[in-house]
């Protein structure tokens, strides 16, 4: 079975598998995209093999279930650590999950993670770095214990915030000239140049990409890239039949050879290929719905 975790519920053969979102608090819309909480609700899961392909965001996550494994084009099989930082992914990837799911989840804009922390995130492309090597071990520990023990969903997105606040010392940055730059790409779903960009922020091409790969870790082009196969893949996400003409041309592909080109760069498949193999989701999977926590 091969299922996309892009809903709120997803069904087990027993049992519902709960995929949850929380907006973050006003202070930290700049910076933090979402929090999530997934778990299988006490039941058991057999060799489940979830496939995404690359979102444009960054994230920290706390596994308080079972262990499981990532595959990508760098990686077979790789037991993933129970904390992490996971950063941007160029490539569709999967996990194999098996016993209980129970995560929870901080999802960053694109420029989030170095904002608020300082971190390099260039050097986590295509990795799921523990956790531990980045921050304290002891609040590192707290967290995954309250994760494990807190009842409610909401609560847990509660509990992911106060550690983003708790790191950050509670001294939140303003989003700068890349910050904004990068959550402009994600708005426009990737489409738009470089040079649309530039106009904004007032710098020369070789310094805003540059500045851009430190914060983000991909050039500008490259990310945007990302954010459009990503937008894409949410829109054919649980369907049966896609227009795919009018699909192309709704997400600014130039022709469909360099749509069809795109597809397999990011995922390894033709778009029908990934839809055929996607396509046991159209009666089960519902579009995300992000809650407040406030």
């Amino acid at each position: 079975m091969i299922f996309r975790t892009l809903g709120p519920r997803i069904l087990l053969r027993a049992g519902i598998m709960l995929y949850q979102k929380f907006s973050p608090s006003s202070i930290l819309i700049p910076f933090v995209e979402a929090y999530y909480v997934w778990t299988s609700e006490g039941d058991m899961v057999d060799n489940m093999v979830i496939e995404s392909p690359p979102s444009g965001f960054c994230s920290i996550v706390f596994n308080a279930g079972d262990a499981y494994t990532l595959t990508n084009k760098k990686f077979d099989n790789l037991t993933v650590p129970g904390s992490f930082i996971a950063g941007q992914s160029l490539y569709s990837y999967s996990l194999r999950l098996s016993g209980i799911v129970e995560m929870a989840g901080i999802v960053f804009k694109p420029a989030g993670l170095a904002s608020l922390f300082n971190l390099p995130v260039y050097e986590f492309t295509e990795e799921r770095i523990d956790l531990r090597q980045k921050f304290d071990v002891a609040t590192v520990t707290r967290i995954e214990q309250k994760i494990r023990t807190i009842a409610t969903a909401d609560n847990k997105a509660k509990l992911l915030e106060q550690f983003v606040l708790e790191l950050c010392n509670s001294n939140i940055p303003v989003a700068d000239s890349i910050d904004n730059a990068a959550n402009l790409i994600v708005e426009r779903n990737g489409m738009l140049h470089v040079n649309d960009i530039l106009r904004e922020v007032y710098m020369s091409r070789r310094n805003f990409e540059r500045k851009f790969f430190k914060k983000v870790g991909l050039s500008p082009k490259y990310y945007a890239r990302i954010r459009r196969i990503s937008y894409l893949m949410n829109i054919i996400s649980g369907k049966k039949n896609v227009d795919w003409m009018q699909l192309f041309n709704d997400c600014a592909y130039y022709d469909q050879s360099h749509f069809i080109k795109d597809f397999l760069e990011f995922t390894g498949r033709t778009p029908q290929q990934y839809l055929d193999a996607n396509s046991e989701l159209a009666n089960i999977v519902n579009k995300p719905v992000t809650q407040s926590l406030h």
